[in-house]
């Protein structure tokens, strides 16, 4: 799953900003993205008699709409939001990070970008560990504070503690000399089925690395191919 930093503060903050800023530089340094945008304002209401709206109306909890390049999902009022991680893990599998502008109420990591006077108010709202604060003076001598135009020195923070160690893979694979490149996810995915083959066999122990040599075609002692290839 990416991992997922929440901008948040109360509006006129600079949030917006501050996201494009993060997409423009971490874009540049390779990086996958995903953004979300939460609103408390809801969203347009459906044109009447859609057929989607219909669906509404006959009791569905769920719509959801879906074309070529885009895809949209309303539930029923009293139906809870999805959770920050499910939404993530469902539209950006493939994503180093999501960058979130609002959800205070989520738990997952903030940077919260303080108005005057507001500030302690702000803090108290939030959920989930804030990383750093961002406005004209620092407010908490315990956390990092930068200013509104110093999103460059946001992402290195954001690269050092929580994207470098992503970028490092966690599984190696060459094919005759040559390196296989492999997203996140399928490193997961060949990660948990080879060691939970592992786990099966007498004497595994669990271990820090794991070194494997396949030889998929038994070469033949003349040279010629082997009766399996």
């Amino acid at each position: 799953m990416p991992f997922i930093v929440s901008i948040v503060g109360y509006k006129k903050s600079g949030k917006t900003t501050l996201v494009e800023q993060i997409i423009r530089i971490l874009k540049s340094k390779g990086y996958t993205l995903g953004v979300l945008k939460y609103t408390g304002e809801g969203l347009p209401d459906e044109l009447k008699g859609k057929d989607t709206t219909k669906f509404r109306a006959a009791g569905a909890d769920t719509v959801g709409l879906c074309g070529e390049d885009h895809f949209s999902l309303s539930k029923a009022g009293g139906h809870p939001a999805l959770p920050l991680d499910r939404l993530a893990a469902f539209f950006f599998p493939e994503a180093d990070l999501v960058v979130t502008e609002g959800f205070k109420k989520q738990n997952f990591p903030k940077i919260a970008l303080l108005s005057e006077g507001q500030e302690e108010k702000l803090l108290a709202e939030v959920q989930g560990v804030v990383l750093a604060t961002v406005g004209p003076r620092p407010f908490r001598d315990d956390l990092p504070h930068f200013q509104a135009e110093e999103a460059d020195r946001i992402v290195e923070m954001l690269e050092k503690r929580f994207l470098k160690e992503r970028r490092e893979p966690r599984i190696r694979v060459w094919l005759d000399g040559e390196r296989i490149p492999m997203k996140d996810f399928v490193q997961d995915i060949i990660i948990q089925g080879i060691m939970g083959m592992l786990g099966t066999l007498r004497g595994f122990i669990p271990a820090r690395r794991v070194d494997i040599t396949l030889v998929p075609h038994e070469p033949s002692t003349d040279g010629k191919p082997g009766e399996n290839d």
